[in-house]
C-alpha cells in the first residue's frame, strides 16, 4: 500500500471524531489532488460514509477496518461512481460487521454488500434484508451456501427405514432417521444438515422431493462412509424394516441467487 494511503487509513480513527470539519476541508476546491487513480478510491469511501460516521462512532474499529476492505473491493471501480449507500443499508451492516471481524467469511459477505451499496451501478440490487440474513448465518453456513451456488447439481437424500408386504415394491410404511443427507463433506453430516436446515429457513434454497433422473448424481452420497456405516449398524429392525433412503434435490431460490450475486461475488 502507498506510504500516504497508509497514513490516510491510519488517520481516519481521528478524523471521524471531526468528520463535519474534515469534510467540508476536502471538499474545498484548494485541498491538493492526490491526482492518482488508487489512491482517490479510499478518499471516495470516506466521503461517502461522512453522512453514516455520526451513526457509528463508538464503533471506529469497525468503520475503519471496513473502509480497509472496501478499498480493496471498489479499488477498480470509477470513484465517480462510489456514492453514498442507502442508510437503511449501511448502518446495520456495518453495526453487524463489527461482530464478525473474526470471520473472513462473513466478514467478506458485509463488505460485498457494502460494495455494492456504494457503486452506482449495482446499489438497486442490494435488498436490505440482506443484513438480516447474513446475521443468521454461521462462517459454516456461507461456505456451504457459496458451494451450493457454484455447482450445477446438488443431490441430496433421506435415510429412511421402510417396511413392505409381499412382493409390493411400494412400501406401505416409511420412517425418516436422518433428513437432507449430501455429498459436501467440509463438516460433520449432523453441522451440514443443520446449516442446510438454516439456508432453507432464510429462503435461500428449498428442497425438493423431485429427485435427478441421472441417479449416478447420488453416487457419492451413497458411497460415502457415513452412509455405509448407518447401513451396517442396521439393515433391518425387530419390527420388519428396512433401510433404504429416498433421492431429493437442492433447489436454488431467486432470493439465493440474488444474494449470491450481490454478497458472494465480488465486484470485477
Amino acid at each position: 500500500m502507498p506510504q500516504g494511503l497508509d497514513n490516510f487509513i491510519g488517520a481516519v480513527g481521528d478524523t471521524i471524531k471531526t468528520a463535519p470539519t474534515f469534510y467540508e476541508d476536502a471538499l474545498q476546491p484548494t485541498v491538493q489532488e492526490i491526482g492518482k487513480f488508487v489512491a482517490r478510491v479510499p478518499r471516495a469511501i470516506n466521503a461517502a460514509f461522512s453522512g453514516l460516521d455520526k451513526w457509528i462512532l463508538n464503533r471506529e474499529y469497525a468503520i475503519d477496518e471496513t473502509k480497509k476492505l472496501l478499498e480493496i473491493k471498489l479499488e477498480n471501480v470509477d470513484p465517480e461512481k462510489i456514492v453514498t449507500p442507502e442508510a437503511y443499508v449501511a448502518v446495520p451492516a456495518i453495526q453487524a460487521i463489527s461482530y464478525s471481524m473474526d470471520s473472513e467469511e462473513l466478514r467478506n459477505l458485509y463488505a460485498n454488500l457494502l460494495a455494492k451499496a456504494m457503486n452506482s451501478d449495482t446499489k438497486d440490487q442490494v435488498h436490505p434484508s440482506f443484513v438480516e440474513i447474513i446475521k443468521q448465518m454461521s462462517p459454516i453456513d456461507s461456505r456451504i451456501f457459496k458451494m451450493i451456488m457454484e455447482r450445477q447439481a446438488n443431490p441430496i437424500i433421506d435415510i429412511v427405514y421402510n417396511k413392505y408386504e409381499s412382493d409390493i415394491p411400494i412400501p406401505i410404511e416409511s420412517q425418516t432417521v436422518v433428513e437432507n443427507v449430501t455429498d459436501i463433506d467440509i463438516e460433520s453430516v449432523d453441522t451440514i444438515c443443520i446449516c442446510l436446515d438454516n439456508l432453507v429457513k432464510q429462503g435461500l434454497i428449498s428442497i425438493s422431493e423431485k429427485s435427478y433422473t441421472n441417479v449416478t448424481l447420488y453416487d457419492n452420497i451413497l458411497k460415502s462412509q457415513f452412509y455405509i456405516i448407518q447401513q451396517q449398524k442396521c439393515p433391518y429392525t425387530p419390527d420388519g424394516f428396512k433401510f433404504s433412503h429416498n433421492k431429493k434435490r437442492i433447489i436454488k431460490t431467486n432470493l439465493g441467487n440474488s444474494f449470491y450475486n450481490t454478497c458472494v461475488i465480488d465486484l470485477l
